[in-house]
């Protein structure tokens, strides 16, 4: 007990000393400022060849820079100068993957810097053909900030095209493509992937996508008849169904109800996502067949 009472003494004035003087030396540091890096050709013939150490090195500068100005200092970062510095790093080395990771993390929160954050992860696409991350940034870019889920799911599809394997991507952007008002599209898009694909999980799974889009397609045609026959939008879906348009709403295969909407468009409760309980529920039955 003695023992542990002579180390509580010293690690408590430490803590003390931490408390008391971490603000005062904050406030007695000089400014911190990013570098302003010369021109690509410029770091180019400085280099002597070694062009993917110098993008290494601005790569781990512009890091550490953030992590003391923000998480440290508490300071607003010079992002337009982090973004100059990460474009020429990536001009030096295009396979620089960790730059592209950065400029992800710190711009895509940014909704004017999208357009040039994206033109950035473009270049590494070209540079690096086999790594899905990259249009998955794009489509995400896209999606979340942009509020463009037609241009979202091109670079989903891209991200498909790459990992064949990860049915997310083929599923995310067939969900894009019917959000952007490109159901048919989107219809199109999973029949081929579903052709292509060897997985019959992967296959049962964007079937079932499939199918839930097809309803939908089905019901907005019914809706576009029902419009020409009768010259306004339908109050619901049953209504369709009274004027004798189509026999039954289909049922969702995620479990949801079709709803219409004052746009004229169809959706669904489910959002076309399943429950745990349905997908366990599904997944137990492809384990028995």
């Amino acid at each position: 007990m003695k023992q542990l009472a002579c180390l509580a003494i010293p690690i408590g004035l430490l803590v003390w000393l931490l408390v008391t003087f971490s603000p005062l030396y904050k406030n007695t540091l000089e400014p911190l400022r990013f570098p302003t890096y010369p021109p690509t050709i410029a770091l180019e013939i400085m280099s002597l060849g070694n062009r993917e150490l110098v993008s290494t090195f601005i790569f781990y500068n512009a890091q550490f820079y953030f992590g003391e100005k923000y998480a440290w200092r508490q300071e607003a970062p010079e992002y337009q100068r982090l973004f100059v510095a990460l474009d020429k790093a990536t001009d030096l080395d295009p396979r620089n993957m960790d730059c592209y990771y950065l400029a992800q993390g710190l711009f895509s929160d940014i909704t004017p810097a999208i357009p040039v954050l994206n033109r950035l992860l473009e270049k590494g696409m070209r540079a690096r053909p086999t790594d899905w991350y990259l249009p998955f940034f794009i489509g995400a870019n896209y999606y979340f900030q942009l509020k463009d889920p037609v241009n979202a799911a091109e670079y989903m599809q891209k991200a498909a095209e790459i990992s064949p394997d990860k049915d997310f991507f083929a599923s995310l952007s067939a969900r894009m493509l019917y959000q952007g008002n490109q159901t048919e599209a989107a219809i199109a898009y999973l029949k081929a992937f579903i052709k292509q694909t060897n997985n019959p999980a992967i296959r049962a799974k964007l079937t079932l996508r499939l199918h839930s889009l097809q309803a939908i397609a089905f019901l907005e045609h019914s809706v576009a008849d029902f419009i020409k026959a009768k010259g306004r939008l339908p109050h619901n879906l049953e209504e369709v169904v009274h004027a004798g348009l189509i026999d039954a709403i289909p049922a969702d295969p995620y479990g949801g109800t079709f709803y219409l909407e004052n746009s004229g468009r169809v959706y669904t409760t489910s959002k076309l996502t399943e429950t745990w309980k349905d997908h366990d529920k599904r997944h137990q039955d492809q384990q028995s067949r």
